[in-house]
């Protein structure tokens, strides 16, 4: 047997021993330095331009070199720019060993569009910072698909409206500078108290359920693990969110999670079924064990905290609150 076969059979017996699949393993981008390169890109809806001119001047304000990609002020209909303009955006961004991270000037939609065109194994091949929430979702399903962490966390708008100055801001600050946050939020009436550790993975709730058996389906990929998911959406109809609950549990999702971080539904319309979405989410999810923790400060709000995906965390729900440590 060849050195290089010794050393693969080793390594999976070793890996068998800890319990814990490759996937399971996850490569954390590294931090960036003073000076390094921040590529602004747009990879769905286009975005307004002082929400990038902002996001640059925050960015110089960290001591980082903003550059704003070829396409990320286009305009093409309601996207920033053709399937292909945007796909050889992203790429350029991924490949270009002079750019450390990566944000996203806004979601929207169409992201998807570009990762159905590409080689995902880029992302392995050059892993670095990939920053935004909403319909980057799908970015974020395709990273980690990838064994890389993303941050799921403000874009342009939030950036430009703070100037940076925000504890999420300051948050994705650390973040990218190498120091993983502690979340601290008050208790809910409804939380669920229990103690849970596990890869977090989550998002935009729609897309998760959008791209169910995909190779871009986080939850999917990761059904060996312990996970802690997150969820969050803005504009949903209480009647499609309850549709999309059940997925979750229809799917299993539900009988595979050890947490459940409920974040901002914003913008719902409602029916007379539930007095809150926290309550419609209770009754589907008071058949299992695993904490919830609810109203945690993620998604379409100004409290926005940045998540990073598929980083393995402690979620703590108690009569004090919820924590979630990193």
């Amino acid at each position: 047997m060849g050195k290089a076969k010794i050393l693969s059979v080793l390594l999976s017996a070793l890996m068998l021993g800890c319990g814990m699949s490759v996937a399971q393993r996850l490569v954390r981008p590294s931090a960036l330095k003073p000076g390094d390169t921040v590529a602004i890109i747009s990879p769905a809806s286009a975005c307004k331009a002082k929400y990038i001119t902002g996001a640059c001047g925050v960015l110089r304000d960290w001591g980082y070199v903003p550059v704003v990609w070829k396409h990320a002020l286009g305009k093409h209909g309601s996207f920033a720019g053709t399937i292909d303009e945007r796909k050889s955006d992203l790429v350029d961004v991924i490949t270009d060993p002079s750019v450390k991270a990566i944000l996203c000037s806004r979601g929207g939609y169409g992201s998807v569009q570009e990762l159905c065109e590409m080689d995902l194994a880029l992302f392995a091949r050059h892993p670095k910072w990939l920053i935004g929430y909403s319909d980057i979702t799908a970015m974020h399903g395709a990273i980690t698909s990838q064994g890389v962490m993303s941050i799921h966390g403000p874009m342009g708008e939030h950036l430009t409206k703070f100037a940076g100055a925000d504890s999420c801001s300051m948050a994705l600050r650390n973040i990218l500078s190498g120091k993983m946050p502690h979340y601290k939020v008050a208790a809910d009436s409804r939380n669920r108290m229990g103690k849970a550790s596990g890869l977090l993975l989550g998002g935009n709730l729609a897309l998760l359920n959008s791209f169910t058996a995909s190779p871009i389906d986080m939850l999917s990929n990761y059904d060996d693990c312990d996970v802690i998911l997150f969820v969050e959406d803005v504009g949903e109809s209480l009647e499609r969110l309850n549709r999309l609950f059940y997925t979750l549990r229809v799917n299993g999702t539900f009988d595979r999670i050890k947490g459940l971080i409920v974040g901002s539904f914003s913008d719902v319309k409602y029916t007379d079924d539930f007095p809150h979405v926290y309550d419609m989410v209770k009754s589907i999810v008071d058949a299992y064990d695993f904490p919830v923790a609810y109203g945690f400060p993620v998604g379409h709000t100004d409290d926005n905290y940045p998540m990073v995906e598929g980083a393995r965390v402690t979620l703590t729900v108690n009569e004090n609150g919820t924590e979630l440590e990193f």
